[in-house]
C-alpha cells in the first residue's frame, strides 16, 4: 500500500483546498475544521517562536485519506511533535475520510513515511485524543500505546424538551431548577437572548471575558483568559468564512445579564464553550438557568449532541447522557527523548497517585 504524503509549513492556498476537499466527506470536531486552524494560526501560532507547523496530507490512489495537523515545538533540545494547538483546543485528533478504514500494519507504514518526511523527532507528545471521531474509531488511539487523561459528557438529545426532562434528569435536579428558575423570575423579568448581528456579538464577547476573569478572580483561580484568548474568539466571531455558527447568549434580569454563553454549532453538534455568571445573583444558579435553556434551544432546533466539551465537573454529569474519554500518548523517538518521556511519566505518576490509585497500570506505562 503506496501513500502519497506532503508536509505543509505554512496554511498555504493548496492545503486550504485539501482541507475543504475532505471536509465534505470526513469524520472530525469543529476544532479541526479548517477555519477552526487558521484563526488559531493566525492568532497563537505566529506569537510563539518555538512552533514549526507541520501539517501531513495524506492520499491513497490520489484520494485523501486523512490530514495530521501537526506541530514541531522546540525546548531546550529538544524536538517535539504536537497536535497543532494542543494547548487551546479541547479535542485534538485526525480529520478522517469516512471512506478509508485503517488496521494497525497500514496505520503504522504511513505514520513511518509522515514522521521521515518531517524529520527529526525526539518526542511524540499527542494529548487529549478521543476514542471515537464522531462514529470512526481513531487510529492513534487504537494503535498506539496510550493513558488516560480525562472524560468529557454530552447529551444524546431527544425530539422533544419533555422527552429529555423525563429521561434523563433526576427528579430532585430537575425541582431544585425550577425553584431557582421561579425565584428569579418573582425578581423581575428574565429573559433569554441569542446574539445575531456580528457587531453586537463582538462588544458583547469583551463583557463575557470581563465577567468570566471577574468571577475567576474571585474564586482565585490560578488561570485566567488572556488576550490571546479574547483575540482568538472575536476573531471566530468576525470570519466571514466558517463552516460553523457562533451562538453567543445571555440570561438577563431586569436588563442585568446574570450570566453569558459563547458556543459553537457544527454538524448539527452544540459545543458548550465559555460560561460567565456575575455574583449579585449567584444563589439563584444563572449558570444553571442558561444550561437549561441551551439545551432547549439546540432541542428545538433539531440538533443531535450537546457537547459540553473538556472538563468532567460534576455539574456536566448532572445534564448528560453519555460521556467519553480521551487519551495521551507520549513516547521518544531519540535517546534525548527518552530521558524526557522517563521524567514526564515519573511525573504523571506522582500527580495522579493519590488521585486514582492506579498505581500498576501507570507502572507499566512508565515500563512502555
Amino acid at each position: 500500500m503506496e501513500f502519497e504524503i506532503k508536509i505543509f509549513e505554512k496554511p498555504e492556498k493548496d492545503l486550504e483546498i485539501f482541507w475543504s476537499q475532505l471536509e465534505t466527506n470526513g469524520n472530525f470536531y469543529v476544532f479541526q475544521s479548517y477555519d477552526w486552524f487558521k484563526n488559531w494560526y493566525e492568532v497563537y501560532f505566529n506569537k510563539n517562536k518555538n512552533l514549526h507547523l507541520r501539517v501531513a496530507v495524506i492520499k491513497y490512489k490520489s484520494n485523501i485519506i486523512c490530514i495530521l495537523p501537526f506541530q514541531i515545538e522546540k525546548k531546550l533540545a529538544l524536538n517535539i511533535l504536537t497536535w497543532a494547538g494542543d494547548k487551546e483546543l479541547d479535542y485534538c485528533s485526525p480529520i478522517l475520510n469516512e471512506k478509508f478504514s485503517f488496521n494497525e500494519k497500514n496505520f503504522n507504514k504511513m505514520l513511518d513515511k509522515v514522521f521521515l518526511k518531517i524529520g527529526r523527532i525526539d518526542i511524540l507528545k499527542l494529548l487529549r485524543q478521543p476514542k471515537k471521531i464522531n462514529n470512526l474509531a481513531n487510529p492513534f488511539t487504537l494503535y498506539l500505546p496510550t493513558y488516560y487523561d480525562s472524560k468529557n459528557y454530552c447529551i444524546s438529545l431527544p425530539v422533544k424538551w419533555k422527552d429529555y426532562e423525563n429521561t434523563v434528569l433526576k427528579k430532585d435536579f430537575k425541582s431544585q431548577n425550577k425553584r431557582k428558575k421561579n425565584a428569579l423570575k418573582r425578581s423581575g423579568k428574565l429573559k433569554f437572548k441569542i446574539f445575531k448581528n456580528k457587531n453586537e456579538i463582538v462588544e458583547t464577547l469583551e463583557d463575557l471575558f470581563k465577567q468570566k476573569n471577574m468571577r475567576l478572580s474571585l474564586q482565585k483561580s490560578k488561570t485566567l483568559f488572556q488576550k490571546s484568548d479574547y483575540d482568538f474568539y472575536s476573531s471566530i466571531c468576525k470570519s466571514e468564512k466558517k463552516n460553523f455558527q457562533v451562538h453567543l447568549s445571555s440570561l438577563k434580569l431586569n436588563n442585568k445579564i446574570l450570566a453569558m454563553h459563547l458556543g459553537v454549532i457544527h454538524k448539527r453538534r452544540f459545543y458548550y464553550l465559555i460560561l460567565s455568571m456575575g455574583d449579585e445573583f449567584g444563589k439563584f444558579s444563572p449558570g444553571r438557568i442558561l444550561i437549561s435553556l441551551l439545551i432547549k434551544w439546540s432541542i428545538s432546533k433539531k440538533l443531535k449532541f450537546f457537547d459540553f466539551t473538556l472538563g468532567d465537573e460534576s455539574y456536566k454529569k448532572s445534564w448528560s447522557n453519555l460521556s467519553s474519554e480521551y487519551f495521551n500518548h507520549v513516547s521518544s523517538r531519540s535517546f534525548l527523548g527518552l530521558i524526557f518521556v522517563f521524567l514526564f511519566k515519573l511525573k504523571y505518576l506522582i500527580k495522579n497517585y493519590d488521585k486514582n490509585k492506579k498505581f500498576i497500570n501507570i507502572i507499566k506505562m512508565i515500563k512502555d
